[in-house]
Order: structure tokens, then sequence, then C-alpha cells
């Protein structure tokens, strides 16, 4: 699995982006904003979304994975066939709760090794591929909650990648003051870390062999 780890919106490598998404479809995870009830709002950064994608030629649809919660087995043949999610920025909490709630993350696990898949996207939507939500809960609101989501925050990460990822940093993002007690965290704990600021990018590929479990992060903790 390509991973494509934005800190904010699609960043400065847009022309590679374009060439790992050719020939797939684009599924735009927002979840991560469902604390919002400003409709318009959340209607408007989807075309957003929508349109800085097609802009590289990448077609993309609408995912809403609380549609999933009820019927998860539905969601794996349409992660599939898309061959590549973009997921948004918003609360890393809310998300992880969305992924869980409508199995996503268990498919994303198993597309670790599959080498045409793509994961994309940026803020909470990267944070959330760490082994661990710890340090990222001091610019994030664990406690967030919506209509549907009416579980425990999930400290744990997907666990994707082995370090912890610091979007936003030191640039003028509303966020970006708030992360230098992330930062602070992260070294009080030994934990390996990457700092990015907006438009800053970080691409790789992943493999099961890299993955770490949260369990190891819960205890460096």
């Amino acid at each position: 699995m390509y991973l494509y780890l934005s800190s904010y919106l699609i960043g400065n490598q847009g022309n590679k982006l374009a060439d790992l998404a050719r020939g797939k479809t684009a599924l735009l995870v927002s979840n991560a904003l469902d604390f919002s009830n400003d409709s318009a709002r959340l209607k408007s950064g989807r075309e957003r979304e929508i349109t800085r994608l097609a802009e590289l030629g990448i077609p993309s649809e609408p995912l809403d994975l609380r549609d999933y919660f009820a019927s998860q087995h539905a969601l794996s043949d349409k992660l599939t066939e898309a061959g590549m999610l973009w997921v948004v920025g918003g609360n890393t909490f809310l998300l992880r709760k969305a992924m869980h709630l409508s199995g996503l993350d268990q498919l994303i696990h198993d597309k670790v090794d599959d080498d045409h898949f793509l994961y994309g996207g940026y803020s909470a939507g990267v944070c959330v591929l760490s082994a661990s939500l710890r340090g990222i809960h001091l610019a994030d609101m664990p406690e967030a909650q919506s209509v549907g989501y009416e579980h425990p925050a999930i400290w744990e990460g997907l666990g994707i990648i082995d370090y912890y990822i610091v979007p936003h940093y030191r640039c003028n993002h509303f966020e970006s003051e708030s992360m230098e007690a992330v930062v602070d965290f992260y070294r009080d704990h030994n934990l390996s870390y990457q700092t990015i600021s907006d438009g800053e990018v970080i691409i790789e590929e992943t493999h099961h062999s890299e993955q770490v479990g949260a369990g190891d992060a819960e205890e460096a903790v």
C-alpha cells in the first residue's frame, strides 16, 4: 500500500499523487468532521476536495462511513473497486471511531501488502495511522461526539506506520501552536515522530513487516 500523507490539503506533491492515483477513484472520507452541524460548510468542503482532486485528474466520490456502521461487509468490495482513499482532517478521535464502527480499520490493514492500493489524506487522516492517538489528544478532543458515535474514545491508532506525525507544524494553521505540546509529548515519552508543515507531504510504501502494534505504543506511553 502506498501512503500519501499531507499536513493540509493536497500539499506540494500533487503530481506524485496524480501518478499514484492513476486508474483509481478516490473515496472521500470526511467523517473526522462529523462533529459539525453546519451542513452548508460541510458540503462546500466536500466539493472543494472533489474539485482539487479532479484538477489532478483523480475522479472521486464521497464515502460516508456512517452508512456502513450496520453493514460492514458491504464496504470491502467498494474499497477494492475504487483502489484509493482520501481521508480529510478534523477530529482524529471521531475518525478513529468511524473507521472502527464501519470496519474500515480492518480493511485498511488487509490492504497493507496491496501494491495497487493508495491511502492518502491529511491532518487527522494521517495521525490516525500511528499506533496510538496519545499525543495528538493535546490538539484534538477525545470526547468529541456525534449522532451514531455512542462509543468510548479509542486510543489505539491503526498502527500502519511506526512513528507519529505532527501536522501543521510551525505554520499559519490555527492548530499550529497546539502542535508544540504534541511534539513535547513525543519527546518526553521517547517516541519517534516526524513534523510536517502545511504544504509538506510524506510518501512511502508500507508492508505488514513494517507495522507496529498499538500495544507497543501504549506501553511506551
